[in-house]
């Protein structure tokens, strides 16, 4: 099989995203720099995505400068004396947006004057890189859906695949360079085969190469992120939020930092009450991580007295609050204390409320300064308090 030595794997099931790019190259304008940031967890397909702007860009006639050309003072300055030669639009192209410093951005804001300048580059979820004065675009790339998965595989091997390599492959979470990598390591250990245009597996199992990524995986995220991942594997594939919660000893309330940080690792998924591995082989690989007697600790839970119940007994020992004004909330912030209350992260309210995390936060900020509390989980207290009063179990959502 020779899908190993293929330097780029197939672009599949981002037809949108070429889309939105190629109208966004077709449509550029002189005075200020457009930028497009590719944004996406590891392994989702950024820098693939952005070859394929580069190709685009240049199909269409743009000049590209990769990054080596321009990042540094003395190609900034090469450039700007090539403007007179080359008039048409041009693209500056980066996979590393830390390493292009205050002088190299100020090179497309002077050519912009004058000539239509894209700006692309790629980012992780949340990263905010160095950005000039500009129109800025964002792409985010989510997971590939089961058919464009499907078809992945297909290209990829040379055949279509069954319903047993199709429920393996659940093991990537949607993200091409993961999937692909795992067609590579099946490939390589005998696992994988391709006959009468069915790609079939001789064993269902997870090639080392796969296991060792996803340990990295575990590794690479913080000591909360990762204390969490791994007690959700010794619980099972898929369990409520709570029971996670009652295992770690802590207020689902306080987990949301290191839960947000999963699931963007891609190892968990969920949508807010009820989180899943997204194969059982994966929450395996990340039980592994654990020290074997660590293991079995948390495997033991009492049958039926939780570990601790720090919500109840951290609200008994806050002072007495006066009565909360929640009439001093918009119906907006109002809105956003509730599901804050049913213990949703950023992304998941800001996903339920169609804006964006950046904005959740700013509300939660002024939700905050109105009611005189400073975290989450004095916000929550104090809706705990207001449903024990005999109130409505949630802020008022209107005056």
């Amino acid at each position: 099989m020779g899908f190993r030595r293929m330097a780029v794997y197939a672009l599949i099931g981002r037809e949108d995203e070429l889309g939105r790019i190629a109208r966004l190259i077709d449509n550029l304008r002189v005075r200020r720099p457009t930028v497009l940031i590719l944004e996406g967890p590891p392994g989702s397909g950024r820098t693939r995505l952005l070859d394929e702007t580069t190709g685009l860009a240049r199909r269409r006639g743009v000049t590209v400068f990769e990054e080596p050309e321009w990042a540094g003072a003395i190609g900034s300055q090469q450039i700007l004396r090539t403007v007179g030669v080359r008039p048409a639009p041009m693209l500056f192209v980066t996979d590393h947006p830390c390493r292009i410093g205050p002088g190299a951005w100020s090179v497309p804001e002077q050519l912009a004057e004058t000539t239509p300048i894209l700006v692309a580059l790629t980012s992780q979820v949340g990263g905010i890189p160095q950005l000039p004065a500009a129109d800025v675009h964002r792409i985010r790339l989510t997971p590939l859906a089961s058919a464009a998965q499907a078809e992945f595989v297909a290209q990829t091997v040379g055949g279509r695949p069954d319903p047993l390599l199709m429920d393996l492959c659940r093991a990537a979470a949607g993200r091409p360079a993961a999937l692909r990598e795992l067609l590579v390591g099946l490939e390589e250990e005998g696992l994988l085969r391709v006959d009468g245009g069915w790609a079939t597996l001789r064993a269902a199992r997870l090639p080392r190469r796969t296991e060792a990524h996803l340990r990295e995986q575990v590794a690479s995220v913080s000591t909360p992120a990762r204390h969490l991942l791994q007690a959700a594997a010794t619980i099972g594939v898929s369990f409520p939020l709570l029971r996670l919660a009652r295992l770690m000893g802590i207020a689902p309330i306080t987990m949301l930092p290191a839960l947000e940080e999963a699931l963007d690792s891609g190892l968990l998924d969920g949508d807010g009450e009820r989180l899943a591995f997204g194969h059982d082989l994966v929450r395996a690989a990340v039980a592994s991580t654990l020290p074997r007697p660590v293991a079995a600790a948390l495997r033991v839970e009492p049958p039926r007295r939780p570990a601790r119940r720090p919500p109840a007994s951290t609200s008994r020992r806050q002072p007495e609050r006066g009565p909360v004004d929640w009439a001093a909330l918009s119906p907006r912030e109002r809105e956003i204390a509730h599901l804050v209350g049913q213990a949703l992260t950023n992304r998941q309210i800001a996903n339920r409320t169609s804006i964006s995390p950046h904005t959740v936060n700013y509300h939660l900020r002024q939700i905050f300064q109105k009611l005189g509390i400073g975290s989450r989980v004095e916000l929550v207290a104090l809706l705990h308090r207001w449903a024990a009063a005999g109130r409505a179990d949630v802020p008022p959502t209107s005056s």
